[in-house]
């Protein structure tokens, strides 16, 4: 599943526009590859772990540190 926009606007407000892991800058509106400060909304815990897309259960992270993961390549196939 994925987080609605408040949602990811909530997530990235929190994070102060920063990767959750690796502080890097991120841009709120870029979220695929080639495009500068592009991050994603990571679920702490999967959805199919039982856990819910609320802002509590979401992560800002550059596309870098989403990619590595343990849950983005099952996420990707």
């Amino acid at each position: 599943m994925r987080f609605s926009e408040d949602t990811r606007k909530e997530i990235f407000d929190r994070a102060g526009g920063m990767c959750e892991k690796c502080e890097k800058q991120i841009v709120l509106k870029n979220h695929f590859p080639g495009q500068r400060g592009a991050w994603q909304a990571h679920h702490k815990t999967a959805v199919s772990s039982g856990g819910g897309d609320y802002p509590s259960n979401g992560k800002a992270l550059c596309l870098c540190c989403h990619k590595k993961t343990h849950t983005y390549c099952k996420h990707k196939k």
